[in-house]
Order: structure tokens, then C-alpha cells, then sequence
């Protein structure tokens, strides 16, 4: 009876050895506090994922609009009272991530939809031109865009559409093609930001990944703000520490953070402090 008692204490150890090594040895960004502390850097929201049993035959980038008080929609109200703080408080942001697969265009879309559905008037750039998604995700494909304005083809008129579901005005990235770096530093592209600003309350810049094309930096740097996406115990710190060295080199003013596509089944059971936000006791307020 001694001799197992002594066996499972000793597995309980291992095991709690392992658990313990895996954590330290974790170079991911789990939790706010891990941004904050590596990044120097506030995170304004842990997007959730949504799991395909809630999402049922809703589009990812619809959820927002057909789920309004579900926990995703919560946190991307919580992005943009980020941004709404800060004492700047930015008209135009541009919205990146270190690498694809961060959901930066789910997160520049979401938040631009929940802004719409406040009453605040809104306009959504699509400038990651080598991969447009606006065309894909709004049924819009095969129209004329940003890159087309520049090269001075179509007015800004002509380019501007509205979402068919939220007041919200999109901009594809377009049907020419060019050399998009020229173009986003062109004295046309300066132009267009000061038009939408005169015209709109908030621009939302959808950049490209900072290490896929260097206009992520040059957008980031013509914005007056910059939120940068990073998946949630996914993207290495390294990697992270070093798209914010780039933009940082270009004079973008990066303003804080959004982890993406957050796990609220673990983290919620992780006992970090801010997996509070996913505690059940909190299921009342919510709507999925």
C-alpha cells in the first residue's frame, strides 16, 4: 500500500513538474498581463473564438452584427473604448498583426460593424491589396477600390460602399493593380485619409501583416494610431517584440493590443486575472 502511495505521489510531482516546465518554457502571449509586462503595451480586449456549435450558419465576420451581447461582441465594444481612451483618442488606426492568421481583418471589420451599430459614422479601408478579402467577405468582389482611386481611375464617390447589414462604408481594395508601396506613400493616399476624416468618426485601416509588405508600415505610419492583433498563445513574443520594432522605426504610434481568437474554455480555467471576464458568473449578461 506504501509502495503505491509513493508511486502516485511520484507521478503527481512529475506531472505537476511537467505542467510547471511547459508553462515557463511557453514563449506565447496567454494573457493580458503578458502584454502589458513584455510589450509595454495596454491589451484592450481577449477576442474569443467562436465555436462552429454557436456560430451555426453565421459568418465569423457576422457574428458581431447577429450576436450583438454575445462575449466576442463585449470584447470589440471593449477595443474601441481602448482606443476612445486613449488621450489621443485616434480618427484614423490602422489595424495589423505581426504575421497572417492573426484575425486582424475579422477584428478591423467586427470593430468597425460595432461602431457603425453605436451611431458612430464609420469607414473600413481594405489596404492589404496583395490579399483583399473585403470583396470576399461583403459580396462585393471585382470592385472598384483604393488602389483604383489612387491611380486616379475612379473618384472617391465611386469607390465607397455601404455594408448591407450595419450603417457601416467599406472600401475594397479595387480591381488594378500596381505598385501598392507608391501608392500608400503617394500625396493622392494623404488626401484620401484627410477627405474620410473630414467625413467620418473613425477610418479603419486594414493593413497588411507587418513582416509580409512593407506598407504595413508606411499605413501604420500615415494613421494616427496603430492596434496590433496577436493570436493568443500562438505568436512568439520574439516575433511580436519585432514587427513592433519595425513600426517603431517607421514613427508609427502603436497604442496597445488585441489578443485574438482567445480560448474561454482554458483560459477561463487558467486562474490569470483577466479569465475572470469568461467566469460563469458572468453568463447572465451575455446572449449567444
Amino acid at each position: 500500500a506504501w509502495a503505491a502511495v509513493d508511486y502516485r505521489t511520484v507521478g503527481l510531482l512529475f506531472g505537476l513538474m511537467v505542467v510547471y516546465l511547459l508553462e515557463i518554457s511557453d514563449s506565447t502571449f496567454r494573457t493580458g498581463a503578458d502584454v502589458r509586462a513584455v510589450l509595454g503595451l495596454p491589451c484592450f480586449a481577449l477576442v474569443p473564438i467562436v465555436r462552429p456549435r454557436l456560430l451555426g450558419r453565421i459568418r465569423m465576420e457576422d457574428y458581431v452584427v447577429r450576436k450583438p451581447l454575445s462575449p466576442f461582441a463585449e470584447q470589440i465594444r471593449a477595443l474601441r473604448a481602448g482606443l476612445w481612451l486613449d488621450s489621443v483618442q485616434p480618427k484614423v488606426v490602422a489595424i495589423t498583426a505581426a504575421r497572417p492568421a492573426e484575425a486582424k481583418t475579422t477584428t478591423a471589420m467586427a470593430l468597425g460593424r460595432s461602431a457603425a451599430m453605436n451611431g458612430e459614422r464609420v469607414v473600413v479601408l481594405d489596404c492589404d491589396v496583395r490579399q483583399p478579402s473585403f470583396g470576399r467577405l461583403m459580396r462585393a468582389e471585382h470592385s472598384r477600390g483604393i488602389v483604383d482611386y489612387l491611380l486616379g481611375q475612379a473618384g472617391i464617390e465611386e469607390i465607397v460602399r455601404r455594408d448591407r447589414l450595419t450603417p457601416l462604408d467599406y472600401i475594397p481594395a479595387g480591381t488594378s493593380k500596381a505598385n501598392s508601396l507608391g501608392l500608400f506613400m503617394s500625396d493622392a493616399m494623404l488626401q484620401c485619409l484627410d477627405q474620410l476624416r473630414a467625413e467620418y468618426d473613425l477610418v479603419l485601416l486594414d493593413a497588411p501583416p507587418v513582416f509580409a509588405m512593407t506598407d504595413a508600415r508606411i499605413i501604420s505610419r500615415i494613421a494616427d494610431a496603430t492596434l496590433l492583433c496577436v493570436r493568443w498563445r500562438e505568436t512568439p513574443r520574439s516575433v511580436v517584440s519585432h514587427s513592433l520594432d519595425l513600426l517603431d522605426e517607421a514613427d508609427a504610434r502603436v497604442i496597445g493590443v488585441s489578443l485574438t481568437r482567445v480560448d474561454p474554455r482554458v483560459h477561463g480555467r487558467s486562474g490569470y486575472s483577466d479569465s475572470e471576464v469568461y467566469h460563469p458568473r458572468y453568463g447572465g449578461y451575455y446572449r449567444e
